[in-house]
């Protein structure tokens, strides 16, 4: 879904994601050559004033953020979050966005905005939600200027002792903010995904009706963990969790893993027909579900790439998906059955379930096709080389991606092929990952290809006026697993959920792999890798500038241009940036 809105020769057209919103900027004439200062954007929310999207970067390079009122935003894109400078949170609702194009005059000054020069849409701006499905995020941006700012980046994630804490206790304490609970940084970190994981869980415990089954692999987030203690005290849960090595060995100080801890909890209160089964199938229960029956009927599941884990939550980039759909909860509540006390990948792959998707049209929920997993080894092969063929098909115009491992040794057609993808400059490919062995592809002046970013290795020493930001150390940035292609046009895909689309899980893992065939759904998803992606991209390319002030040993500021050149790559076609301008705009 989109807005757009044009005023003489400069449009804006607003893409709606998941209490999100891809801002994309056009204008019909390339600027004069010199005069072009950037973009002001604004957004009114629901009942307020009209307020300038902040710039982290200005013109003096002071350390300061400033709106694009008097720093224009040198981008033809922009992704927006409602509430990222306040520490309320989000409010939802019908958002007006205005973009006016600013110039400078001969002596490169600034001139004063002029209103008759504005394009304006409404959009809606919330929860994504389709019929009676969800998509929910985790911010995965613990590494920004942004948590830097509200939590600083030496705080602590998780208190010293026992890992099921009060999350309401005192974490820090910020100079502007005063003092802030777990609970707040938790709730800002974990975004709509936790929302969504969270209120599911609730939903059950406060209806006697509704009993609740869960396959978990990561498993110690404390708030999702004491709602199943609560939910086992009543009887009415049953859990998967993986007991491969690393989650049920010892740890070399003696302590038990959280897993393997919250086992021995739950035993303690279990009631009824409360139960937990501990299983790997060949390598790991890798399935991240929520299912929800309520007088022994599925009606709701929540699935995708997020473990219910602090890092799970609060530090990767993941996504969560959610069916209020008899049909579709049916179908992982029959999976789960049949995992029940089995989970023997040699058994499993024999099943019917193995060897074929379940397809759902029609159902109030997007059109789409699920498998899951383990597979053997043929079925597997056929699955993962028919996305390859749909990424790599002639007709292909883009092609957006997070994939959490894309090392050269990942088994399979499809990781070479998007580790590939970025030569071939007649497809828009725009892509991030936690691990690439190399191949890498970050965005050079001048050239079509594409972009293939390393999150790992996006580590930039920010110039001021950035803050220093949070060290990830070993955790992940990047946990999703991902694909968008097409993203705006009616044959639109996502390739989405826990499965890590290479051969080697689907053959030996419990996944699952959900192909959605929906454009609404496939913006959501592309708006994410297009923030994730240039969010870790600016952490990696450093200027010219800049390496000339490392050398000599001086940290450069980073500051906006005043010449006016920044905009040539925006109209040059061999350039993806010029590429994207018109793939979005």
């Amino acid at each position: 879904m989109y807005r757009k809105s044009t005023n003489n020769g400069f449009s804006l057209k607003a893409y709606k994601g998941s209490l999100m919103t891809l801002l994309a900027m056009d204008l019909d004439e390339k600027p004069a050559e010199g005069t072009f200062a950037g973009f002001t954007l604004c957004y009114t929310k629901p009942g307020g004033k009209k307020t300038p999207i902040n710039n982290m970067l200005n013109f003096t390079g002071k350390p300061w953020v400033t709106g694009s009122d008097v720093s224009p935003i040198q981008l033809f894109k922009w992704v927006h979050f409602p509430g990222s400078y306040s520490q309320t949170g989000m409010l939802s609702g019908e958002y007006i966005y205005d973009a006016t194009p600013r110039y400078f005059d001969s002596g490169r000054n600034l001139l004063p905005l002029d209103d008759s020069k504005t394009a304006s849409v409404k959009i809606d701006v919330n929860d994504f939600s389709e019929g009676k499905s969800s998509i929910g995020f985790t911010r995965g941006f613990i590494k920004s200027q942004a948590f830097s700012n509200r939590y600083g980046a030496n705080t602590k994630l998780r208190p010293a002792g026992d890992w099921l804490f009060d999350t309401n206790q005192k974490a820090g304490n910020h100079s502007s903010y005063g003092d802030f609970t777990y609970e707040d940084m938790y709730g800002w970190l974990g975004f709509n995904a936790r929302k969504l994981i969270y209120g599911l869980l609730e939903e059950a415990l406060g209806n006697n009706d509704i009993t609740v089954d869960v396959f978990a692999y990561d498993f110690n987030d404390p708030v999702i963990a004491k709602l199943c203690l609560e939910l086992a005290a009543k009887g009415r849960i049953r859990m998967i969790m993986d007991d491969a090595a690393l989650h049920s060995s010892k740890t070399k100080s003696g302590k038990l893993p959280e897993e393997d801890d919250f086992e021995n909890r739950f035993k303690l209160v279990a009631r009824d027909n409360a139960a937990i089964f501990r299983c790997h199938f060949a390598r790991y229960a890798h399935c991240k579900e929520i299912i929800l029956r309520k007088k022994g009927k599925p009606f709701k599941v929540l699935t995708g790439s997020s473990n219910f884990s602090y890092t799970g939550l609060y530090i990767n980039a993941n996504h969560v998906l959610l069916f209020e759909n008899s049909k579709v909860a049916q179908y992982y509540a029959d999976v789960f059955d049949a995992c029940w006390m089995q989970g023997s990948a040699s058994v499993f792959r024999k099943s019917s379930w193995s060897n074929s998707p379940m397809k759902f049209e029609n159902n109030n929920v997007p059109g789409m096709e699920i498998n899951v997993s383990p597979h053997t080894e043929e079925y597997a092969q056929k699955m993962i080389d028919a996305i390859t063929q749909n990424v790599t098909a002639k007709g292909t115009n883009s092609v957006l991606f997070s994939v959490m491992q894309m090392g050269a040794n990942t088994t399979g057609s499809l990781i070479p092929a998007l580790r590939e993808l970025h030569k071939n400059d007649k497809v828009f490919t725009y892509g991030i990952t936690d691990k690439s062995d190399g191949a890498i592809s970050l965005y050079k002046p001048g050239k079509k290809n594409g972009l293939l970013i390393d999150a790992k290795k996006a580590n930039r020493e920010l110039p001021p006026p950035f803050k220093k930001e949070f060290n990830l150390g070993l955790a992940h940035a990047i946990h999703h697993k991902f694909v968008v292609t097409n993203f705006n046009k009616l044959n639109a895909k996502v390739f989405c959920g826990s499965s890590n689309l290479a051969l080697g899980g689907e053959v030996n893992n419990g996944d699952n792999l959900l192909c959605i065939k929906d454009t609404d759904v496939a913006t959501v998803f592309a708006i994410e890798a297009l923030r994730l992606v240039d969010h870790y991209n600016f952490r990696t390319v450093e200027d010219k500038a800049e390496k000339a002030g490392l050398k000599a040993g001086v940290k450069m500021p980073a500051r906006l241009d005043t010449t006016g050149k920044w905009v040539e790559k925006f109209f040059d076609k061999n350039d993806i940036r010029c590429i994207e301008r018109k793939l979005f705009a």
